[in-house]
């Protein structure tokens, strides 16, 4: 399968990114202040799942910082190697172009991992012999690759800019325009239609009550959905208490978010003249 060599290779290559190596140390360093900030009082005992469901770590931190490390990551990774020539050089090995395009959204995935799983470990490490700090082991490796997952979406849709892209420039736009969309003026519409939902349901002419608007409007997110999955992770409840329903669709939209911009790239890249 020669999509594992060019996943192998745009690893490699991502990681060795200035972009990268500085993005993943901001986070690094962010994440491990954050903890301290959020260590409990003296006297105090706190679970390092409370920890990981603050809002300084899971909004201000991981649906934010996240999302963006992850579009740096792969907004270039075809149109880049389309405007250098290599991408012509790639394909006359025998690799297909679907090969290209997954082997590039495994590859960068593999590159958005490494520094989200290292920017928890310093934390880690610190809980683990922090007295006040009851460590769960098993919650905090799954959140770690819960937060990995939200990384490998957002690069899912860059790499799907990226292939259908004509330009850098275009695939910038795509990528900025996705991360505003999602993360600042997403809340930013939803709070004053809650609002209004909340206050006079939805128009007649809608075919779902408010709430469902609403509930659709936080699984469309991926950041929403994140949560969803993550809260539940983290309660102990996932898949068994609370909405499950709720909870099956948000890890089914997460899905639908890392398969659907690629072979919506791919349908395009196939028909494209390099």
């Amino acid at each position: 399968m020669t999509w594992t060599a060019v996943a192998r290779k745009d690893f490699e290559d991502a990681i060795r990114s200035r972009w990268v190596a500085g993005l993943s140390a901001l986070f690094i360093l962010l994440v491990s202040v954050a903890a301290y900030l959020t260590r409990p009082a003296p006297g105090q005992t706190i679970s390092s799942n409370q920890i990981l469901n603050s809002l300084v770590i899971r909004d201000a931190l991981v649906t934010t910082l996240v999302p963006l490390l992850a579009l740096v990551v792969a907004y270039n990774a075809v149109v880049g190697e389309r405007e250098s020539g290599s991408l012509k050089l790639l394909l006359s090995l025998p690799h297909s172009r679907a090969d290209v395009v997954f082997g590039k959204v495994i590859g960068r995935s593999g590159a958005i991992a490494v520094p989200i799983c290292v920017g928890f470990l310093l934390p880690a490490l610190i809980f683990l012999v922090a007295p006040p700090v009851t460590f769960d082991a098993a919650s905090y490796l799954g959140y770690t690759a819960l937060t990995a997952i939200l990384g490998v979406v957002f690069v899912a849709i860059a790499v799907g800019f990226s292939t259908a892209a004509s330009s850098s420039r275009r695939a910038v736009a795509g990528a900025i325009g996705t991360y505003f969309l999602f993360v600042p003026l997403w809340g930013a519409v939803r709070l004053p239609l809650q609002l209004y939902l909340g206050m006079g349901g939805a128009p007649s002419w809608l075919p779902l009550t408010g709430q469902q608007v609403l509930r659709m409007l936080r699984l469309v997110n991926p950041t929403g959905s994140f949560k969803i999955v993550s809260n539940a992770f983290l309660q102990g409840a996932l898949y068994t208490q609370g909405n499950v329903s709720m909870q099956v669709s948000a890890t089914l939209m997460l899905l639908v978010w890392i398969l659907v911009p690629p072979l919506l790239g791919l349908l395009w890249f196939q028909e494209a003249d390099l």
